[in-house]
């Protein structure tokens, strides 16, 4: 009887840390959303994006934006995702996800204008952060 009373503690022990784990992985998994907006002027032609995480794992690749889209994704891995675009003559690389400056925000906005890049975390409030570049 007790030999039974011991196999169900250590099962429930182990079923307990396993849930424990999970829940943790999951929770590392989704640390931020970030959305890229395109607010170029009206009938502009779209922007190439492109984004990827330092170590090149993750990231959501390519995407061709038209003037009002919101392109957006999960960041699952705790390191930097830089993009660049490329919208007729003039190109930008910028720093998308930061995790010492967006992780504890939950969401990144960035909204591409003609005269820069724009971030926000609440989607209202904007700080020019890039400039557009030219050869």
């Amino acid at each position: 009887m007790t030999t039974w009373i011991n196999r169900f503690l250590f099962l429930a022990l182990a079923w307990s840390f396993i849930s424990a784990v999970t829940a943790f992985e999951e929770h590392d998994n989704h640390l931020a959303v970030v959305h890229i907006i395109n607010s170029l002027p009206n009938n502009s032609e779209p922007v190439s994006v492109e984004c990827i995480s330092r170590d090149r794992k993750d990231g959501p690749g390519e995407y061709t934006l038209k003037v009002g889209e919101d392109f957006q994704w999960d960041v699952t891995l705790n390191t930097l995702y830089y993009c660049t675009a490329l919208w007729g003559r003039v190109f930008a690389s910028w720093h998308a996800f930061q995790p010492r400056r967006d992780v504890s925000h939950g969401k990144v906005y960035w909204q591409i204008r003609q005269d820069g890049f724009f971030l926000s975390w609440d989607n209202s409030s904007w700080v020019k952060r890039e400039m557009w570049e030219t050869e």
